[in-house]
């Protein structure tokens, strides 16, 4: 019995270590191979557990090798584009100025009833009063309301000028990210252009986000 809760707790530190080191968030944020790791973890975990004779290395060491590998993943992740739109995916717009994409939910396999519920959860009951709706690569929607449709501040009490603004992440780290970019109408000859006349080179931008009016801001890299 004492042996079997000094394992527990031991077992216990190592999965709450290899979650810390991951930096894990909630599971609803995770990204599919975030969630397939945690799982992993979870099941060798519970082996040493519940079998006394099970040698805790058999239940440590994968734990282990999981967060070592889950850390490569991040970083090639991080460092290439192509290898994350393999893990993670792209966003995908389902609505786009009130009208719904089937193609893009045919490619999700989203169903009417499932895009109603998820535009319910965002107090959202008419399709038409979308600006823009996205799945994100976690599965989470975010919508944007036609600015008719959206809240009153005080930034826009009088001054709504019937005017939509998507902001979209154009380039990252160095790279154009076209698809993104396009929704807003920033093509890659635009993006160049505008990065040549602020004389910054693409390879110096760590992110440029810009809106369907032009709009843009630019963050530089940082030399490590």
């Amino acid at each position: 019995m004492f042996v079997s809760l000094i394992r527990t707790v031991i077992l216990y530190a190592v999965v709450i270590f290899a979650v810390r080191v991951m930096g894990k968030r909630q599971i609803k944020e995770m990204q599919a191979s975030e969630i397939v790791v945690t799982l992993m973890i979870s099941n060798i975990a519970a082996m040493p557990m519940q079998e006394v004779g099970i040698s805790i290395f058999t239940g440590v060491i994968p734990i282990l090798t999981l967060v070592v590998t889950e850390m490569v993943m991040s970083y090639l992740m991080l460092k290439h584009r192509s290898f994350r739109r393999l893990i993670s995916g792209m966003p995908v717009v389902v609505i786009e100025k009130g009208q719904i994409s089937q193609a893009a939910m045919r490619s999700l396999r989203l169903s009417n009833e499932d895009l109603f519920e998820e535009l319910r959860k965002k107090d959202v009951f008419d399709p038409g009063t979308v600006e823009y709706a996205i799945i994100e690569t976690d599965g989470v929607m975010s919508v944007l309301l036609k600015s008719g449709e959206q809240p009153l501040t005080m930034s826009k009490a009088g001054k709504d000028d019937g005017k939509d603004s998507l902001h979209t992440l154009i380039v990252s780290d160095g790279e154009i990210e076209r698809e993104a970019a396009m929704v807003t109408g920033w093509t890659p000859e635009k993006i160049r252009r505008t990065l040549k006349s602020r004389s910054i080179s693409l390879g110096d931008v760590f992110i440029m986000y810009g809106d369907s009016g032009g709009k843009y801001k630019i963050i530089k890299k940082v030399s490590e």
